[in-house]
């Protein structure tokens, strides 16, 4: 039976990751522009070739857009397609779906974070002292008293190329860059997107995993006494 406790073991495990992932999403519901992130399992077999175990094969965003919000806002802004904004972090350039932006006390447009967006190209968006309109074009241009200063680096990754690196940000994976030769999307200034994930369905997807791991835990339990039944008749012979 050592073989069957093993599967269900390793079942188990796998569906404590998924429940983390879950919690984390459920977490994250209100957050602006997050990327729920979705999990796929496999198996495989051990180095016994009689015992599978079932492990997560990946945790990877979720690539569907959130619903749209109108904030008024001209500083708010969202991607109408593919695409993540760059920024630059202590860590170096990151990215995000997050346009919640705002101007930090020396004139650059930052993150709700405090991070520096960049400008197409690289380098950060700043504008003079005493200027009173600011509001973004569709293409990212910034501008300012309606002089343009600057336009967003908006950058598109293949599926796989960005991986979660914390704070609603994503890095490029090694050896990703950003697709060359595409039409930038269209920037929507004044609203900003919300998280692409449900807080009821992330329920439901808690209430099944926990039911699947204490199902798991049920057939641990049973392999085990299996086992120490065997071993007792086996014993006492």
């Amino acid at each position: 039976m050592a073989s069957g406790i093993y599967t269900a073991m390793s079942g188990a495990v796998a569906q404590s990751q998924a429940l983390d992932v879950t919690a984390n999403n459920i977490a994250n519901a209100d957050t602006t522009g997050f990327r729920a992130e979705r999990v796929s399992f496999a198996e495989a077999l051990s180095q016994k070739p009689d015992m599978i175990h079932v492990g997560i094969a990946g945790a990877a965003p979720d690539s569907s857009r959130g619903p749209m919000r109108d904030t008024g806002n001209p500083l708010d802004c969202a991607i109408n397609g593919d695409g993540f904004f760059g920024v630059q972090t202590p860590q170096g350039v990151r990215y995000t779906r997050a346009g919640d932006f705002r101007m930090d006390d020396e004139g650059r447009l930052v993150t709700a974070d405090g991070h520096p967006v960049r400008a197409q190209g690289g380098g950060e968006l700043s504008v003079p002292p005493g200027v009173a309109e600011l509001h973004i074009e569709g293409d990212g241009s910034l501008v300012a008293d309606g002089n343009p200063v600057g336009q967003i680096e908006v950058a598109q990754f293949a599926p796989g190329g960005l991986q979660r690196a914390g704070q609603n940000l994503f890095v490029a994976a090694a050896g990703a860059r950003p697709l060359g030769g595409r039409e930038q999307p269209e920037i929507m200034s004044g609203t900003l997107e919300g998280a692409n994930f449900e807080v009821v369905r992330g329920v439901i997807d808690l209430v099944k995993i926990s039911r699947v791991y204490e199902a798991l835990h049920r057939m641990v339990e049973s392999y085990k006494q299996i086992d120490e039944r065997t071993a007792r008749d086996i014993g006492g012979r």
